[in-house]
């Protein structure tokens, strides 16, 4: 087992203690469950992708399905020109 050291506000520590202590056991292993339990439901849920930093090239720019649709179809509508 790895021994580390945390700082935790003094509210959540009471919090924390009055847990373990309603559970029958130590703040360490009631800190050790939280994070088991936590770790697990972690890995099951899918994740979340977070495209907001590729706002930035798009910002003045409408991309709505809509838009996209309308520009498409325009292109494709177009005749094509003879040389």
């Amino acid at each position: 087992m790895h021994r580390t050291q945390i700082y935790f506000e003094e509210s959540l520590f009471e919090a924390l203690k009055q847990e373990a202590k309603a559970m029958g056991i130590s703040v360490s292993a009631f800190i050790r469950e939280v994070l088991r339990e936590d770790l697990k439901r972690r890995k099951k849920e899918p994740k979340k992708r977070d495209f907001r930093e590729f706002g930035g090239m798009w910002a003045n720019r409408d991309v709505s399905k809509e838009k996209l649709r309308e520009k498409a179809w325009k292109r494709s509508s177009a005749t094509p020109t003879s040389s």
